[in-house]
């Protein structure tokens, strides 16, 4: 074989060797390469968001139920108890503020903080929410429970021997005499409050008037009561108008409903005036009613359908605000590649 036939096999052999021992980089340039990794990934971030927002809406709102039903069920019997828990649910709260500092657990935990924050939050909203419901209707409703019930009371019996009652039973021939009803007009609100006397056959205009039933803006001036049942002849039964001192502590008086019972008393003076009738010194005003109970539950009812709108309205709130915290709380992506360059050689 001649000089050149050999020299043209080296080099094809040598052509095949170079192409087969291909560089490392060459030999992954046929592969794929995920970069999703390297992307933002929204659904696995909107899913951590929305756990976020499930911990801190849910675990947080604890303190705010507790306080509710620490007002609702437990505070009329113990102040004490409900005092503890509350300073216990504030010291929880004040911990996991301190415990996201770097000095208290040598890192900083910026969960804790927001966790420590909506849980003050929700003791101090539960506890405000919490007073005025009570305050406002929890209170006439447990004081009614603990007073009696009183059957076959005739209205000529002085009422100062049922101070303790709440509900009363009249006998059957006791009525209201709704031909010596009166409405006193307010002239601060415009209001009319209207008195009528309890009364059976065997009073006279000479005995005093120990019960009268009362209403608002139910009656014109005279001679007409058109309060609750009132007009139900059938009706005999009623429930006791209780005075915001009945109810709580004197220095509490301020946190109670307004109370018209001033209004009702100027009421029975005038109804004294105009018909000469004679009031009890301290006469017992009653809501005349059939449902005397009903009344009374009214007080819980009313309390809990506020409590349960006012939460509903607050726990979205408290949701909206943790899933705008739950973004602040993710971890940041950092987005990372690789550039490589390449440099064309030619011989």
């Amino acid at each position: 074989m001649s000089s050149g036939g050999a020299d043209g096999v080296r080099k094809h052999r040598a052509r095949q060797e170079i192409h087969a021992e291909r560089d490392k980089l060459l030999k992954r340039a046929d592969k794929k390469n995920d970069v999703s990794r390297f992307l933002p990934n929204d659904s696995k971030d909107r899913a951590r968001a929305i756990l976020i927002t499930s911990g801190l809406g849910v675990l947080g709102q604890l303190p705010y139920l507790t306080m509710i039903l620490l007002w609702f069920f437990v505070y009329h019997d113990s102040f004490v108890q409900t005092f503890t828990m509350l300073a216990v649910l504030v010291a929880v709260g004040l911990l996991f503020l301190i415990g996201s500092t770097r000095r208290a657990l040598g890192k900083e935990r910026p969960w804790m903080w927001w966790f420590g924050s909506i849980w003050l939050q929700a003791t101090v909203v539960g506890t405000t929410v919490g007073f005025f419901l009570y305050f406002r209707d929890l209170a006439y409703y447990w004081k009614y429970q603990e007073m009696r019930t009183y059957t076959n009371i005739a209205a000529a019996q002085d009422s100062s021997a049922f101070g303790d009652g709440s509900m009363f039973l009249f006998t059957e021939d006791s009525s209201l005499d709704t031909m010596r009803a009166v409405g006193f007009k307010s002239r601060w609100t415009g209001d009319i409050y209207c008195v009528a006397p309890v009364v059976d056959v065997t009073m006279s205009q000479a005995d005093e008037i120990f019960y009268w039933a009362v209403g608002d803006n139910c009656c014109p001036q005279r001679a007409e009561f058109l309060c609750d049942d009132a007009g139900d002849y059938t009706t005999r039964s009623a429930l006791k108008v209780l005075q915001p001192e009945d109810v709580v502590r004197p220095f509490m008086t301020w946190a109670v409903r307004g109370s018209t019972y001033d209004h009702f008393i100027e009421a029975v003076r005038m109804q004294e005036a105009t018909y000469g009738d004679i009031s009890a010194l301290s006469p017992t005003l009653v809501k005349w009613t059939k449902d005397p109970v009903g009344y009374k539950n009214a007080f819980f009812n009313n309390a809990q359908t506020v409590c349960i709108w006012v939460s509903v309205v607050y726990e979205l709130l408290v949701l909206v605000g943790c899933y705008f915290i739950a973004w602040r709380l993710i971890p940041k992506q950092k987005h990372e590649g690789v550039i490589r360059h390449t440099q064309a050689t030619t011989s």
